[in-house]
């Protein structure tokens, strides 16, 4: 039979170290690494290009870096062909295009930001730019798609977003305006 002292003696022996490791101060640890999610891409760098598209007022803004470099009147899609409204980041670059939808309608300068076919590009109805007049598509001068064309290509389509507003109940402009007041009982003055 162990007596009572013993089996104090054999407690305290094992206890002792962490005893020892309690009455001592931690040492200063270095701040922890945030930890890397790996299996998570970081989020998407800010475009540098955005190709601003109003279809209230059928005028595009072209920024770059966030300096407006471009302001240019065009067609989006006419009544029962409407423009999709969002927005959508381009994929497909094609220089001479001809629509297989449309009697092989010329689109030069093409640049494609839906899978259904809507593109930004050049169209010779220089007429009708500043109203709803296209299939869906964006219409610009072929001169202005030849400038934005280049400039999506070289600042990169990753790095381009196409942003289309405007409708029956939105003002389709990236800027705030101050609602119109109709006053037919001279309240408001």
């Amino acid at each position: 039979m162990v007596s009572r002292r013993d089996m104090l003696a054999g407690l305290a022996a094992i206890l002792a170290p962490v005893a020892a490791q309690a009455s001592t101060p931690p040492k200063p640890s270095k701040p922890a690494k945030p930890a890397v999610d790996r299996k998570r891409p970081p989020p998407p760098a800010e475009p540098r290009l955005i190709i601003a598209i109003n279809k209230v007022s059928q005028k595009m803004t072209v920024t770059l870096d966030g300096d407006t470099l471009y302001r240019w009147p065009v067609s989006t899609g006419a009544r029962g062909y409407d423009t999709p409204s969002g927005t959508f980041r381009p994929f497909r670059l094609e220089k001479e295009h001809y629509s297989a939808e449309w009697d092989d309608a010329p689109m030069p300068y093409s640049i494609f930001f839906t899978p259904g076919g809507h593109a930004v590009h050049g169209s010779y109805h220089i007429k009708s730019l500043g109203r709803r007049a296209s299939h869906g598509c964006v219409r610009l001068h072929p001169d202005n798609a030849a400038k934005l064309f280049a400039l999506v290509r070289k600042t990169g389509m990753s790095n381009t977003r196409v942003v289309v507003k405007g409708g029956l109940f939105a003002g389709g402009d990236e800027t705030t305006r101050s609602p119109i007041k109709v006053d037919l009982f001279g309240l408001f003055d």
